[in-house]
């Protein structure tokens, strides 16, 4: 057998054990990595209901926006002060300021605070917009525990008047234990904690809108 005969025969012995060993990875089934799990953000609806609209006033709720850090759809946490990972198995279904903007619309439509609340595609005259970041969305872990902190910044806008009738960062903690799930329920909690208190403090502003008594 020449050297190139010899050459040949090897490399075909190579390219049947490999397709060999192809053909018994895929007979066994076994994946090559844990499937990624996926997680929504829907609240824990518990919306602070008002009787009766407060004014005839209709609501634009713009698209939110984030901070980098969580302008993505990875699911972040925090085991040493200024540093920021992310879980490799576990992510949101869609980037959170996306889900957010949902969870506002619904909120507030059943607040009672307003004639209409519309998302900015709506195609519809608005006079107020809501604007809003996700400034954060963490689980932080210690030693023994965990805690997702959750913090957005709202501006109550008056369209026509060019001015801002509220403007603050609402924030909520809740306690998780250390696993990403777990994280996943108290940053639902938190979130709520965190809608709720923008009705009741949206009621003041809003209200004030109503016209005088004659």
């Amino acid at each position: 057998m020449n050297k190139r005969t010899r050459c040949l025969t090897l490399r075909a012995i190579s390219l049947l054990l490999a397709g060999i060993a192809l053909a018994g990875c895929a007979l066994s089934g076994r994946p090559d990595a844990p499937p990624v799990a996926t997680f929504v953000l829907q609240g824990n609806a518990t919306t602070l209901a008002m009787s009766g609209a407060a004014t005839d006033v209709v609501l634009q709720v713009a698209t939110p926006t984030a901070a980098p850090a969580y302008a993505s759809s990875r699911m972040a946490y925090i085991e040493q002060p200024y540093r920021i990972d992310y879980f490799a198995r576990n992510e949101w279904a869609d980037p959170p300021a996306r889900m957010l903007k949902t969870l506002l619309t619904q909120q507030l439509t059943s607040s009672g605070l307003f004639r209409f609340v519309v998302s900015d595609s709506a195609g519809v005259d608005e006079a107020l917009r809501l604007d809003s970041e996700l400034i954060e969305l963490v689980q932080v872990f210690d030693e023994s525990s965990s805690q997702v902190r959750v913090s957005i910044r709202f501006d109550l806008v008056d369209v026509a008047q060019r001015r801002i009738l509220f403007s603050e960062t609402l924030s909520a903690s809740e306690p998780a234990a250390r696993d990403p799930y777990a994280g996943v329920v108290a940053a639902n909690t938190a979130l709520q904690r965190v809608l709720d208190q923008l009705v009741t403090r949206l009621r003041d502003p809003i209200t004030s809108l109503r016209p005088s008594s004659p």
